[in-house]
C-alpha cells in the first residue's frame, strides 16, 4: 500500500503542478483559456445526521453556465467526506456528459488536499481512489468562498430549504437565471 500511495503522489504532482509546494487561493473568477471549462462545485453540510447537498456548475470561457447541478447525499460524517462526495458525483457526471477535461474549483482546502495527497489522509482512500478512479484531466483549484457563491447557494438550497430533488439542467430553473446573469456580468467586470 505505501508504494502506491508513493506513486500516487508522483502522479498527482506530475498531473498537477504546483500542488506538491502549496496550494494557492484564487479569489477572483478566473479566466480559463478559449475552449476550456471551469467546474465551480460545493458542498453543503450540516452535522452526521442531516442530509448533505452538492452542487455543480460548468461555465466556459466567457462564463456562460453549460450545464449545472444538484443533489443531496445521505450523512456523511464531516464536511471533508461530503464535499469528496460531492467531487466524485461531480467528476462522474462529467464523464457521463463526456467532459474529461476541465478545472475544478472548490473552496474546501482539507479536501483539495486529501485528493492531491491520499497518503496523507487514510481516513478518505476509499473516495480519493474512487475520485482518481474518474479523473481524467482535471486541474483541481482552491477558490475562496465568494468566487463560488453560485454553487455554495445551489448546494444551500437542500440543507437549507429541503430541496431534496436531483436535477441537471441547461438553462436551469428560474429562480436561479437571474443570479447565474448576474454572476457573469460580475465575472466579466472583474477582468
Amino acid at each position: 500500500m505505501t508504494e502506491w500511495c508513493t506513486q500516487h503522489d508522483r502522479t498527482v504532482a506530475e498531473i498537477t503542478p504546483g500542488f506538491v509546494h502549496g496550494i494557492t487561493l484564487r479569489r477572483l473568477w478566473s479566466k480559463p483559456a478559449v475552449g476550456k471549462l471551469n467546474c465551480y462545485l460545493h458542498s453543503s453540510w450540516i452535522n452526521d445526521t442531516s442530509f448533505c447537498g452538492g452542487a455543480w456548475l460548468l461555465c466556459n470561457h466567457i462564463g456562460d453556465v453549460l450545464y449545472h447541478a444538484r443533489d443531496s447525499f445521505l450523512p456523511r460524517t464531516n464536511h471533508i467526506a461530503a464535499e469528496l462526495s460531492c467531487i466524485l458525483w461531480c467528476l462522474s457526471s462529467l464523464h457521463d456528459l463526456r467532459i474529461d477535461s476541465c478545472e475544478v474549483w472548490l473552496d474546501c482546502r482539507a479536501a483539495l488536499e486529501a485528493v492531491s495527497f491520499p497518503s496523507v489522509w487514510p481516513k478518505y482512500r476509499s473516495l480519493t481512489s474512487k475520485i482518481w478512479q474518474v479523473i481524467r484531466v482535471m486541474r483541481f483549484y482552491l477558490s475562496s468562498p465568494k468566487a463560488n457563491s453560485l454553487a455554495r447557494e445551489i448546494a444551500c438550497s437542500v440543507t437549507r430549504d429541503g430541496r431534496f430533488n436531483s436535477y441537471l439542467a441547461l438553462g436551469g430553473p428560474a429562480w436561479l437565471h437571474d443570479r447565474i446573469e448576474r454572476d457573469k456580468r460580475d465575472k466579466r467586470g472583474s477582468r
